[in-house]
């Protein structure tokens, strides 16, 4: 497979989300991915692993967001919590046939900070992650 296939086969949104530091009987992981006609979650209690699959319509292009937001500006704050919950978002656009990562939102934690992308495009694509990937710690 090329890359460019790989690319897009490539989730536009992840969403991942994790109770932290916890007893296994009480962890509990979601990964949500946003593709450009599906979102696939994937949940995990314990041990246990439950996927969901479902479509959706999606009229226009959102790597043009991704891409604008690549450039908004990035704040962050210290967050001095260790072994605790924690959420990120990130999205991928290709430019020039190479995969870029941008960071939208991150938790942090022990030392790293929490970290926010702020502006327009960067704010739609944290919505369309918290709507279909409602999980947020």
């Amino acid at each position: 497979m090329s890359s460019l296939a790989a690319l897009a086969m490539a989730p536009l949104i992840i969403k991942m989300s994790a109770t932290g530091f916890t007893p296994i009987e009480w962890a509990r992981t979601e990964r949500c991915e946003v593709f450009s006609d599906q979102v696939l979650m994937t949940r995990t209690y314990a041990r246990t692993e439950v996927k969901y699959e479902f479509p959706f319509t999606l009229q226009g292009s959102i790597e043009n967001l991704i891409e604008e937001a690549a450039d908004e500006k990035m704040t962050s704050e210290p967050n001095y919590m260790c072994d605790g919950p924690s959420t990120s978002v990130k999205a991928t656009y290709q430019k020039d046939g190479i995969a870029q990562e941008v960071l939208l939102y991150s938790t942090g934690g022990c030392g790293s900070p929490k970290k926010q992308r702020s502006g327009p495009n960067s704010l739609a694509l944290i919505d369309i992650a918290s709507t279909f990937c409602p999980t947020t710690h």
